[in-house]
């Protein structure tokens, strides 16, 4: 079997699908099965295609991507909880000299608990996306009993096509207006600022409540979108060496991923400046290459 990695670079939007996947393991429960992506998605509040790019990534980042697909998910699992990214603590043993049932007797278990949790190398956001979650259910259920009480209360409305184009659109726009310069900066330095502009604006996207009808432009370019941060990242961390396979392998994706953003941009009619945000994943691309 192959050995875990000893530090893997990931992000926090990683760390948290990371959280999410293994949450039935780490839980405590051995025989658990690792969640599903849509397990994953309603957790961390992404679409399933945006989990499952980011579980590629992830395979790749822990060089499992050539296993079976039917081993990669529980391998996944072994190696974070073996690396650390997520917390799998044993069950604490009282100490022989406290009588069990006392409050002294509960107080040892927690502290014993405390000291066997292993040390975080990143902080998961998992545990916050959960108290969000029980926030929304609180407010969805005060939102329902109000429609109850007061049943001539508007529900939410779905947003027409038209708006919601406008409203992606301005979007786009406001991405590029903060987008910081690039001029004079070394690789890993341009591509942070491209990331940043990426990050907003899929982050901005993924707020917004779509249309009711889908559409395969709208989810070429958000798909395009996720691509684009997942491999822009990892120029981020650490450039590719020149003439390597992860050279090749990320100027192909993010030129790939430059063309989802742009034909989906076209296609769905969401104006130029969508458009130039596929023009920036293709500086990113040429940004991949070792000049």
């Amino acid at each position: 079997m192959d050995d875990p990695p000893t530090e893997v670079q990931l992000t926090e939007a990683q760390l948290g699908i990371l959280a999410a996947l293994c949450r039935p393991i780490s839980a405590g429960n051995s025989y658990a099965t690792p969640a599903t992506n849509q397990e994953i998605a309603d957790e961390v509040f992404l679409g399933v295609d945006a989990v499952k790019g980011h579980l590629r990534t992830l395979y790749r980042k822990f060089g499992i991507e050539d296993l079976p697909q039917n081993q990669k998910r529980a391998r996944l699992v072994e190696l974070a909880i073996e690396g650390g990214y997520v917390g799998s603590a044993p069950s604490p043993r009282p100490r022989a000299d406290v009588p069990l049932g006392s409050v002294e007797a509960l107080r040892e278990a927690e502290r014993a608990a405390a000291a066997a949790r292993p040390k975080q190398r990143k902080r998961p956001i998992g545990p916050y996306v959960t108290v969000a979650v029980l926030v929304l259910v609180v407010a969805g259920a005060s939102v329902a009993i109000s429609g109850i009480l007061h049943p001539g209360s508007p529900a939410p409305q779905v947003p027409s096509p038209a708006a919601y184009r406008a409203e992606v659109a301005g979007y786009c726009s406001l991405a590029l207006e903060g987008a910081p310069s690039t001029a004079g900066q070394d690789r890993a330095e341009r591509a942070r600022g491209y990331l940043e502009v990426i990050e907003t604006m899929r982050g901005r996207l993924q707020s917004l409540v779509a249309p009711a009808v889908p559409d395969i432009a709208l989810e070429r370019f958000s798909t395009g979108l996720t691509t684009a941060a997942n491999y822009t990242s990892d120029v981020a961390q650490g450039p590719p060496a020149a003439g390597s396979e992860a050279e090749a392998r990320y100027v192909a994706e993010l030129t790939f991923a430059a063309g989802q953003v742009q034909a989906g941009a076209v296609g769905y009619k969401l104006g130029h400046d969508c458009v130039a945000i596929g023009d920036l994943v293709a500086r990113s691309a040429q940004n991949a290459a070792s000049p």
